[in-house]
Parts: C-alpha cells; sequence; structure tokens
C-alpha cells in the first residue's frame, strides 16, 4: 500500500499571511503607505537638525540634497514614459486578436454559467463568487461519494477526506475575503493570493491513481469535475491579475506625474533660495521646517513608487504559477 501522507506535498494550501505583513504588501492603502515613507524623511531630516548632526547653518550640502531630489523625479518622469510605452503597446491590436480575445473569455464565462446553471455576474468579485460556490459544491459532491463507498480503501477514504477538508476551509477563506471586499479588481483578485490548489490537484490525484481499477466511475467523474472547478478559479486568478496589473500601472503613472512635478518645483524652489548672498531669506527656526518638508516632499514620488512596485511584485510573486504546478512561496 503506498503511504499517502509521507510527501511534503499533502501539505495544505498556502497559509495566509499576518495582518500587518499583508496590510503592508497588499490590503494597505498604497497612499497612506508612501506618505508614511516620506513623513520619515522628512521627520529625521529634522531629527538630524535639532540633535545638530545637521546643522543647517552651511547650506552647501543642500544644493546636492536638492539636486539629486531633482535629478531622482526627473527620472521618474522617464520612468512614467516607459510604462506609459508598455501599457500601450499591450493596448494595440488588430481587429482579429481583439475578436478571439473577447470569444475565449465569453466562452470561458458560458462554461462557468453553465456549471453553475445561472448567469455568471459581470462584476470581478460576483463572478469569483460563483466559481468558488461551485468549488465548493463539487468539493462536497466528492467528500460525500468517497465516505459512503464500501470500495475504496480506508487510506484512500481518509486522503480524500483530508484533501477535501483542506479545500472546505480554504474555499471558505476565499468566500469570507469576498464578503469583506469591494466589487473592484484587486479586491477579488486579493482573495485568492494566497490560494494554491496544485498541492491538493497533487493529492487527488494521488488518492484516484492509489485507487485504481477499485475506483468507482461516479467517483471517478466526482474527482475530474472538482479538478475542472479548481482549474476555473485559476484561470479567474491569471485573468483579474492581467486586468489588475494593467489598470494599476496606469493609475501609477498618473499618479507619478501628480506627485512628480510639484516635486520638482518644491526642489527647485528650494535651490533658488539657497542663491542669496547670505543664504535663504528666512531664519535658522523656518530651516527647520521647509528643508525637511522640502525633503518629504521631495521623497514623496519614489515613495509612491514602491509602494506601488511592491503590492505588484508581490501580486506576481504569489501568482506566478499557475496550475498544475506551485512556486512553494508565500
Amino acid at each position: 500500500m503506498v503511504d499517502l501522507t509521507s510527501d511534503d506535498e499533502s501539505s495544505p494550501s498556502q497559509p495566509e499571511s499576518g495582518p500587518i505583513t499583508r496590510w503592508f504588501l497588499l490590503d494597505g492603502n498604497r497612499f497612506v503607505i508612501a506618505a508614511g515613507i516620506a513623513i520619515t524623511f522628512g521627520v529625521a531630516s529634522l531629527l538630524l537638525s535639532l540633535t545638530h548632526v545637521a546643522l543647517l547653518s552651511n547650506t552647501q550640502p543642500l544644493f546636492y540634497v536638492f539636486s539629486g531630489l531633482i535629478t531622482g523625479n526627473m527620472t521618474l518622469i522617464t520612468v512614467v514614459v516607459s510604462i506609459n510605452q508598455l501599457l500601450l503597446s499591450r493596448e494595440l491590436q488588430s481587429p482579429g486578436e481583439l475578436t478571439s480575445q473577447i470569444e475565449e473569455t465569453v466562452d470561458f464565462r458560458q462554461e462557468v454559467e453553465e456549471v453553475a446553471d445561472t448567469a455568471a455576474p459581470a462584476v470581478p468579485a460576483g463572478f469569483l463568487r460563483l466559481v468558488v460556490a461551485s468549488a465548493r459544491q463539487e468539493t462536497v459532491r466528492l467528500d460525500d461519494a468517497a465516505t459512503g463507498s464500501d470500495v475504496l480503501s480506508e487510506d484512500v477514504r481518509d486522503e480524500i477526506s483530508d484533501v477535501t477538508d483542506d479545500l472546505t476551509i480554504a474555499l471558505e477563506r476565499i468566500e469570507q475575503h469576498i464578503d469583506k471586499s469591494d466589487t473592484g479588481i484587486f479586491d477579488a483578485l486579493s482573495t485568492t493570493i494566497e490560494s494554491n490548489f496544485a498541492r491538493e490537484i497533487y493529492r487527488l490525484e494521488r488518492a484516484r491513481r492509489t485507487a485504481g481499477s477499485d475506483l468507482p466511475p461516479a467517483i471517478d467523474t466526482a474527482f475530474e469535475d472538482l479538478r475542472n472547478r479548481l482549474q476555473e478559479m485559476d484561470i479567474t486568478r491569471q485573468y483579474l491579475k492581467s486586468v489588475y496589473l494593467q489598470v494599476e500601472l496606469s493609475q501609477l503613472s498618473r499618479y507619478l506625474f501628480y506627485a512628480g512635478v510639484p516635486a520638482i518645483g518644491v526642489a527647485i524652489a528650494v535651490l533658488f533660495s539657497l542663491t542669496g548672498p547670505t543664504g535663504p531669506p528666512f531664519g535658522s527656526q523656518v530651516r527647520l521646517v521647509v528643508f525637511p518638508s522640502a525633503v518629504a516632499i521631495g521623497a514623496l514620488p519614489p515613495a509612491l513608487l514602491f509602494s506601488y512596485i511592491l503590492r505588484t511584485a508581490t501580486v506576481t510573486e504569489r501568482t506566478a504559477a499557475i496550475t498544475p504546478f506551485t512556486t512553494g512561496q508565500k
């Protein structure tokens, strides 16, 4: 008899991250994170001045600081142009390519509707909820069929029961996230980020092959239907990811323009204020406010870029593998 539990592939689907980590990487407002980073730079500059580590009596080093901020934010403008070129290249398609893409999407939607025997919602969260509900229904059907079978061995029944229990927990977690989320692309996508059913598919297939000729046709059909539903979930996730990345990067390019142009203007204004024969036209107490504030404003565009790229990179990493493979990464 093959040992169905000796392989480390029998571990349940990817566990959920801690709330703080998940907020920082995925769910947190990107503007709040970017503002926090920029303010940290400003406060650090203020503390260096208050502790006399970096005295502001000599303004020559400030030329290098704000010149660097101007150069860096100019580079970000170039990044924005590159992002827009990337997005534009993906959108330039021929009528034939557009027709094929639409037809394939419609075919997949109709397949999901036929399984669920209901119309699929147009909003991402509603569509994903329908796919998850279908997967849960097939999970229950397989579990009931295997539990009530007198043909299967006890080891095979136990393995199927363990897998269906893990799947039920993971699917319930996704449904709970969907119920709490909005109807947007990322809100729907984020509910599936920490789920990868490749391990469960592998475990089911291993139990299926272990049963061999003893596997009743009804249970064999239930195996196949559940695997198809899990694959549909992965297809839905990958499609939502592709749409999300296009939306996210287009928004990022716009926000970088909004933050980058004022940041460059503030840095230029500070540089001009340093060109007077006696230095800045304001006293030392005002400098403690003006210069750290200018540093914070100048650091906002790269902080904004960091916060958005952090999320897109996390999404890409955690959804890199498609069924039936998995990277094993959190």
